[in-house]
Protein backbone atom coordinates (compact mmCIF):
# COMPACT_ATOMS: atom_id res chain seq x y z
CA UNK A 1 0.00 0.00 0.00
CA UNK A 2 1.50 3.48 -1.07
CA UNK A 3 1.99 6.12 1.30
CA UNK A 4 -0.75 8.69 -0.66
CA UNK A 5 -3.47 6.00 -0.21
CA UNK A 6 -2.94 5.10 3.15
CA UNK A 7 -2.78 8.64 4.16
CA UNK A 8 -6.36 9.21 2.49
CA UNK A 9 -7.61 5.99 4.13
CA UNK A 10 -6.73 6.86 7.30
CA UNK A 11 -8.40 10.33 6.96
CA UNK A 12 -11.91 8.68 5.83
CA UNK A 13 -11.82 6.32 8.48
CA UNK A 14 -11.10 9.10 10.83
CA UNK A 15 -14.10 11.37 9.46
CA UNK A 16 -16.16 8.08 9.98
CA UNK A 17 -15.07 7.25 13.58
CA UNK A 18 -15.67 10.71 14.59
CA UNK A 19 -19.26 10.46 13.28
CA UNK A 20 -19.54 7.07 15.34
CA UNK A 21 -18.35 8.81 18.54
CA UNK A 22 -21.35 11.64 18.17
CA UNK A 23 -23.56 9.06 17.63
CA UNK A 24 -22.86 7.10 20.98
CA UNK A 25 -21.14 9.72 22.82
CA UNK A 26 -18.96 6.67 23.84
CA UNK A 27 -17.17 4.11 21.54
CA UNK A 28 -16.89 0.71 23.46
CA UNK A 29 -14.95 -0.52 21.13
CA UNK A 30 -13.43 0.11 17.74
CA UNK A 31 -15.26 -0.02 14.31
CA UNK A 32 -14.23 -1.52 11.03
CA UNK A 33 -14.94 0.43 8.12
CA UNK A 34 -14.57 -0.51 4.65
CA UNK A 35 -11.62 0.28 2.71
CA UNK A 36 -12.83 1.94 -0.51
CA UNK A 37 -14.24 4.89 0.97
CA UNK A 38 -15.08 6.99 -2.29
CA UNK A 39 -14.93 11.06 -1.74
CA UNK A 40 -18.87 11.22 -2.33
CA UNK A 41 -19.31 9.15 0.54
CA UNK A 42 -16.91 11.46 2.72
CA UNK A 43 -18.74 14.37 1.52
CA UNK A 44 -22.20 12.67 2.72
CA UNK A 45 -21.07 11.88 6.27
CA UNK A 46 -19.72 15.54 6.65
CA UNK A 47 -23.21 16.57 5.65
CA UNK A 48 -24.65 14.49 8.09
CA UNK A 49 -22.42 16.22 10.66
CA UNK A 50 -22.05 19.10 9.83
CA UNK A 51 -25.83 19.94 8.92
CA UNK A 52 -26.77 18.26 11.75
CA UNK A 53 -25.41 20.99 13.71
CA UNK A 54 -26.57 23.36 11.65
CA UNK A 55 -28.33 26.90 13.52
CA UNK A 56 -31.66 26.50 14.49
CA UNK A 57 -33.40 28.10 17.42
CA UNK A 58 -36.87 26.46 17.07
CA UNK A 59 -38.59 29.56 16.07
CA UNK A 60 -41.20 31.47 13.70
CA UNK A 61 -39.65 34.88 11.90
CA UNK A 62 -41.96 36.35 13.66
CA UNK A 63 -41.49 40.20 15.74
CA UNK A 64 -44.57 40.44 17.49
CA UNK A 65 -44.63 43.83 19.90
CA UNK A 66 -42.06 46.33 19.94
CA UNK A 67 -39.60 44.44 21.92
CA UNK A 68 -39.12 40.19 22.66
CA UNK A 69 -36.45 38.36 24.29
CA UNK A 70 -36.63 34.13 24.42
CA UNK A 71 -34.36 32.00 26.13
CA UNK A 72 -34.48 28.04 26.18
CA UNK A 73 -32.87 24.82 25.18
CA UNK A 74 -33.33 22.75 22.01
CA UNK A 75 -32.36 19.41 21.01
CA UNK A 76 -33.11 16.62 18.21
CA UNK A 77 -32.07 14.02 15.78
CA UNK A 78 -30.65 14.19 12.66
CA UNK A 79 -30.89 10.81 9.94
CA UNK A 80 -27.43 9.41 9.11
CA UNK A 81 -28.14 6.75 6.50
CA UNK A 82 -24.67 7.33 4.82
CA UNK A 83 -22.37 6.81 8.02
CA UNK A 84 -25.26 3.63 8.80
CA UNK A 85 -24.24 2.29 5.90
CA UNK A 86 -21.03 2.18 6.20
CA UNK A 87 -20.96 0.21 8.75
CA UNK A 88 -23.14 -2.29 7.81
CA UNK A 89 -20.87 -2.66 4.85
CA UNK A 90 -18.26 -3.46 7.16
CA UNK A 91 -19.85 -6.12 8.50
CA UNK A 92 -21.17 -4.45 11.78
CA UNK A 93 -24.70 -3.44 12.71
CA UNK A 94 -25.41 0.06 11.13
CA UNK A 95 -28.79 0.22 13.37
CA UNK A 96 -27.04 2.24 16.27
CA UNK A 97 -25.98 4.98 13.88
CA UNK A 98 -28.94 5.51 11.83
CA UNK A 99 -29.53 9.20 14.12
CA UNK A 100 -26.68 11.54 15.33
CA UNK A 101 -27.58 14.13 17.79
CA UNK A 102 -27.67 17.66 18.75
CA UNK A 103 -28.42 20.00 21.55
CA UNK A 104 -27.67 23.57 23.13
CA UNK A 105 -28.89 26.99 24.42
CA UNK A 106 -30.38 29.61 22.44
CA UNK A 107 -31.38 33.05 22.82
CA UNK A 108 -33.35 35.07 20.70
CA UNK A 109 -34.67 38.82 20.57
CA UNK A 110 -36.23 41.43 18.12
CA UNK A 111 -36.18 45.31 18.56
CA UNK A 112 -37.69 48.17 16.73
CA UNK A 113 -37.85 48.06 13.11
CA UNK A 114 -38.71 43.91 13.10
CA UNK A 115 -35.36 43.30 13.25
CA UNK A 116 -34.38 39.60 14.73
CA UNK A 117 -31.34 37.71 16.03
CA UNK A 118 -30.84 34.43 17.37
CA UNK A 119 -28.10 32.53 18.85
CA UNK A 120 -27.38 28.86 19.89
CA UNK A 121 -24.44 27.67 22.17
CA UNK A 122 -23.02 24.33 23.81
CA UNK A 123 -19.99 25.47 25.95
CA UNK A 124 -17.25 23.01 25.38
CA UNK A 125 -17.54 19.97 27.15
CA UNK A 126 -15.53 16.99 27.69
CA UNK A 127 -16.90 13.29 27.06
CA UNK A 128 -14.81 10.55 27.73
CA UNK A 129 -11.50 12.52 26.84
CA UNK A 130 -13.72 13.77 23.87
CA UNK A 131 -13.78 17.68 23.42
CA UNK A 132 -16.81 19.08 21.43
CA UNK A 133 -18.60 22.30 21.27
CA UNK A 134 -20.84 24.43 18.61
CA UNK A 135 -22.23 28.11 18.32
CA UNK A 136 -24.59 29.18 15.55
CA UNK A 137 -25.76 32.70 14.58
CA UNK A 138 -28.86 34.17 13.06
CA UNK A 139 -30.08 37.33 11.62
CA UNK A 140 -33.12 38.58 10.34
CA UNK A 141 -35.80 41.09 8.80
CA UNK A 142 -39.44 40.84 9.20
CA UNK A 143 -41.29 42.71 6.48
CA UNK A 144 -44.83 41.54 6.89
CA UNK A 145 -44.60 43.17 10.31
CA UNK A 146 -43.01 45.94 9.46
CA UNK A 147 -45.51 47.22 6.61
CA UNK A 148 -48.54 45.54 8.35
CA UNK A 149 -48.94 42.58 6.18
CA UNK A 150 -51.66 40.50 7.58
CA UNK A 151 -48.81 37.74 8.19
CA UNK A 152 -44.99 37.43 9.30
CA UNK A 153 -42.88 37.74 5.67
CA UNK A 154 -39.34 37.36 6.99
CA UNK A 155 -35.50 36.99 5.09
CA UNK A 156 -32.69 35.66 7.24
CA UNK A 157 -28.94 34.17 7.10
CA UNK A 158 -27.36 31.84 9.65
CA UNK A 159 -24.05 30.53 10.20
CA UNK A 160 -22.73 27.76 12.77
CA UNK A 161 -19.49 26.91 13.34
CA UNK A 162 -18.72 23.52 14.95
CA UNK A 163 -15.29 21.55 16.54
CA UNK A 164 -14.90 18.23 17.93
CA UNK A 165 -11.19 17.18 19.24
CA UNK A 166 -10.18 13.86 20.39
CA UNK A 167 -7.29 11.03 20.13
CA UNK A 168 -7.77 7.91 18.39
CA UNK A 169 -5.87 4.49 17.31
CA UNK A 170 -6.86 3.47 13.56
CA UNK A 171 -5.27 0.38 12.65
CA UNK A 172 -4.87 0.39 8.99
CA UNK A 173 -3.00 -2.67 6.96
CA UNK A 174 -1.49 -4.05 10.40
CA UNK A 175 0.02 -0.68 11.80
CA UNK A 176 -1.15 1.17 14.57
CA UNK A 177 -1.87 5.00 13.80
CA UNK A 178 -2.12 7.52 17.17
CA UNK A 179 -3.60 10.48 16.32
CA UNK A 180 -4.58 13.61 18.12
CA UNK A 181 -7.81 14.85 15.48
CA UNK A 182 -9.32 18.06 15.09
CA UNK A 183 -12.73 18.08 13.32
CA UNK A 184 -14.11 21.52 12.32
CA UNK A 185 -17.23 22.20 9.96
CA UNK A 186 -19.51 25.75 9.29
CA UNK A 187 -22.94 25.96 7.84
CA UNK A 188 -24.44 29.46 6.03
CA UNK A 189 -28.30 29.63 5.50
CA UNK A 190 -29.87 32.15 3.69
CA UNK A 191 -33.87 31.84 3.97
CA UNK A 192 -37.06 33.00 2.90
CA UNK A 193 -39.73 32.72 5.74
CA UNK A 194 -43.51 32.96 6.26
CA UNK A 195 -45.57 32.45 9.90
CA UNK A 196 -48.46 33.44 11.41
CA UNK A 197 -50.35 33.52 14.77
CA UNK A 198 -53.33 31.46 15.56
CA UNK A 199 -54.75 32.13 19.46
CA UNK A 200 -52.00 29.99 20.83
CA UNK A 201 -49.79 28.54 18.10
CA UNK A 202 -47.80 30.06 15.27
CA UNK A 203 -47.01 27.75 12.28
CA UNK A 204 -44.04 28.49 10.07
CA UNK A 205 -41.92 27.67 7.14
CA UNK A 206 -38.97 28.75 5.35
CA UNK A 207 -37.66 27.97 1.92
CA UNK A 208 -33.72 28.92 1.21
CA UNK A 209 -30.12 27.38 0.81
CA UNK A 210 -27.54 26.01 2.85
CA UNK A 211 -24.00 25.15 2.69
CA UNK A 212 -21.05 23.57 4.18
CA UNK A 213 -17.56 23.07 4.92
CA UNK A 214 -15.29 20.84 6.63
CA UNK A 215 -11.79 20.30 7.48
CA UNK A 216 -10.26 17.65 9.59
CA UNK A 217 -6.69 17.70 10.33
CA UNK A 218 -5.01 14.94 12.35
CA UNK A 219 -1.82 15.24 14.32
CA UNK A 220 0.07 11.70 13.84
CA UNK A 221 2.09 10.72 17.68
CA UNK A 222 3.03 7.15 16.01
CA UNK A 223 3.14 4.80 12.78
CA UNK A 224 5.62 5.07 9.84
CA UNK A 225 2.82 5.24 6.98
CA UNK A 226 2.17 8.83 6.76
CA UNK A 227 4.95 11.46 4.70
CA UNK A 228 5.20 13.96 7.38
CA UNK A 229 3.39 13.88 10.89
CA UNK A 230 0.31 16.01 10.19
CA UNK A 231 -2.27 15.67 7.55
CA UNK A 232 -5.97 17.52 6.60
CA UNK A 233 -8.06 17.01 4.32
CA UNK A 234 -11.27 18.80 3.56
CA UNK A 235 -15.33 18.53 2.19
CA UNK A 236 -18.32 20.75 1.06
CA UNK A 237 -21.44 20.49 -0.29
CA UNK A 238 -24.48 22.94 -0.65
CA UNK A 239 -28.09 23.19 -1.35
CA UNK A 240 -31.70 23.22 -0.48
CA UNK A 241 -32.86 24.00 2.77
CA UNK A 242 -36.23 23.63 3.63
CA UNK A 243 -38.03 23.85 7.50
CA UNK A 244 -41.81 23.37 8.46
CA UNK A 245 -42.52 24.16 12.57
CA UNK A 246 -44.49 25.32 14.67
CA UNK A 247 -44.71 26.82 18.02
CA UNK A 248 -47.16 26.97 21.37
CA UNK A 249 -47.87 29.72 23.42
CA UNK A 250 -48.61 29.34 26.98
CA UNK A 251 -48.44 32.14 29.22
CA UNK A 252 -44.57 33.07 29.45
CA UNK A 253 -44.08 29.03 28.36
CA UNK A 254 -42.96 28.24 24.83
CA UNK A 255 -42.68 24.64 23.09
CA UNK A 256 -41.70 24.32 19.65
CA UNK A 257 -41.43 21.11 16.76
CA UNK A 258 -39.19 21.60 13.94
CA UNK A 259 -38.84 19.04 10.97
CA UNK A 260 -36.35 20.37 8.29
CA UNK A 261 -34.29 18.98 5.29
CA UNK A 262 -31.12 20.60 4.32
CA UNK A 263 -28.72 20.11 1.90
CA UNK A 264 -30.25 16.61 1.40
CA UNK A 265 -29.90 15.79 5.40
CA UNK A 266 -33.52 15.01 6.83
CA UNK A 267 -33.76 17.08 11.13
CA UNK A 268 -36.16 17.06 13.38
CA UNK A 269 -35.54 19.67 16.35
CA UNK A 270 -37.86 20.37 20.04
CA UNK A 271 -37.93 23.56 22.02
CA UNK A 272 -38.37 24.45 25.45
CA UNK A 273 -38.39 28.35 26.30
CA UNK A 274 -39.27 31.44 28.27
CA UNK A 275 -40.73 34.07 26.30
CA UNK A 276 -40.84 37.96 27.32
Amino acid sequence: MDKIYSKENVMKKILVILLSIISTAVLSAPIELPDNLTQKQVEDISAEFAMNLSHTAVAAPETKGLWGIEVGIVGGQTSSPELSNLIDQAGSNGNDFKKIYHGGLIGRAHIPFDIFAEATVLPEREISDVNFKNASFGLGWNAGAYFNLPLDVAIGANFSSSEIKFNQSVDVAGLPVDSDINFQAKTKVIYFGLSKEFLFITPYVKVGAASFDSDVKVDVNGGTIFASNKQSATADGSGGYYVIGANLQLLLLRIGIEASKSVDIGRVTGKLSLAF
